[in-house]
């Protein structure tokens, strides 16, 4: 591994931007997190989730990171338990009750955090079973039922402290679980009398909420078991451990977060492994930061400099693949992963270890020295995923024109640090 000052300067000075604010500054934003993941569903022909509760432990390790509280609702089956060392200890199982007492609890710490000052952030997750009902409102499966849209508006945004919520929804039918489509399920006269409830149950009506959501219509979510992990999770995941940041400015917004997500799968030709996705960001601040890797000094940085490009991924010691991206060669990126674990830098057939040994520590990936590596892809859909996932490149080339396709405003372009006395 060659000495950090070998890295592209301007980036350097980025990086030192950044582990200096995250060690220094009191941060005014104060995260929270309350994952569920649940494998089993409630209907006979659900057939049970192999990864959900994986997921669900990833999403917790990275979070926990960047968060004051994280709360892990799941019941973890033997293969993760033995991924996740002493995880299990700390979780509780995914039912109404430990819902509504975690969500009682982190709204209390966040009453606190206002009266203080500060601005308290929610991360709500749910990865699992979802589906849409005959009256078309969705559903995802907690242990002991049904937790409806209702639920969702009712339980936890209407009555949440939070100044801003970030709902994470990798579920069957994700979209009805959040939103609304279509005539009213009732008759004409009666739509008048439900009006006022049903608009109760609308983003629109609560605009410091944002939504990312693993589909936009009824449509199945897909597991990958060569990284042990649905599809849309491993996408988001990737993101906001920083590959989607295209600014280079630690921070990950929702449009990064779309378009990184939309590269990530416009090369899979197969149907089944081909996602729609829902990612809307609050009304309130559409600029808002899923995630700011300034926030946090619990953090390893690696530092993927320009000039590195082609298809990456990171795996750690117990074989969880962590990050992967597409990059653009001239684009430099920056991931923000958990210390504590042995980490591969890999592309296909080479590999290169690396390793932080404490946090707020960065590896300059651009001096890693790589050596030979092969795998194996397992099976037809997953044939597809293989060759085909994350195979077009992201950063800013991609990320310009998507937006403008959508005709919607881009992140502010790259800054370089002022370092002016």
């Amino acid at each position: 591994m060659r000495p950090l000052r070998c890295a592209p300067v301007t980036l350097l000075l980025w990086v030192a931007l950044l582990v200096g604010s995250a060690a220094s500054a009191t941060p005014a934003r104060v995260a929270y997190a309350l994952i569920i993941a649940n494998n089993t569903g409630l209907e006979p022909k659900q057939a049970p989730l192999r990864y959900a509760d994986d997921d669900g432990a990833r999403y917790y390790e990275l979070l926990s990171s960047r968060t004051k509280e994280t709360v892990l609702l799941s019941v973890l089956d033997a293969d993760t338990q033995a991924l996740h060392p002493g995880l299990a200890a700390r979780t509780r199982p995914p039912t109404r009750a430990a819902l509504r007492e975690a969500l009682g609890r982190l709204n209390a710490h966040m009453a606190e955090d206002k009266a203080r000052g500060d601005t308290p952030v929610l991360y709500f997750v749910f990865t699992g079973h979802g589906k849409r009902g005959p009256a078309g409102e969705g559903t995802v499966s907690l242990l002991d039922g049904p937790f409806t849209r209702t639920d969702l508006y009712s339980q936890v945004i209407a009555p949440s402290s939070a100044a801003l919520v970030h709902l994470i929804v990798d579920a069957c039918d994700s979209y009805y679980f959040v939103n609304s489509r279509g005539a009213l399920p009732v008759a004409p006269a009666q739509a008048q009398a439900v009006q006022g409830l049903l608009a109760t149950r609308e983003l629109a009506r609560y605009p410091h909420v944002g939504a990312v959501l693993s589909t936009t219509r009824e449509q199945e979510s897909h597991e990958w078991s060569a990284i042990r992990s649905g599809v849309f999770s491993h996408q988001v995941l990737s993101a906001l451990a920083g590959a989607a940041d295209v600014n280079a400015d630690g921070r990950v917004e929702y449009s990064e977060l779309r378009a990184f997500v939309a590269a990530a799968s416009q090369g899979v030709e197969d149907v089944r492994g081909r996602l729609e996705v829902s990612i809307q960001p609050p009304a309130l601040d559409h600029s808002a930061p899923l995630v700011d890797l300034g926030d946090r000094a619990r953090l390893g940085f690696l530092l993927l400099p320009a000039g590195l490009e082609g298809r990456l991924w990171v795996e750690d010691s117990r074989g969880i693949r962590v990050a992967e991206l597409h990059k653009e060669r001239e684009r430099s990126v920056v991931l923000g992963l958990p210390p504590g674990y042995g980490y591969f830098l890999r592309g296909t057939g080479r590999e290169a270890p690396f390793r932080f040994t404490r946090a707020g520590a960065v590896v300059d990936g651009g001096g890693l020295s790589w050596r030979d590596n092969s795998f194996a892809a397992r099976g037809a859909v997953e044939d597809a995923f293989q060759d085909r996932l994350f195979s077009v490149p992201f950063g800013p080339h991609f990320y310009t024109g998507y937006m403008a396709s959508l005709g919607q405003t881009p992140v502010a372009p790259e800054q370089q640090p002022d370092l002016s006395p």
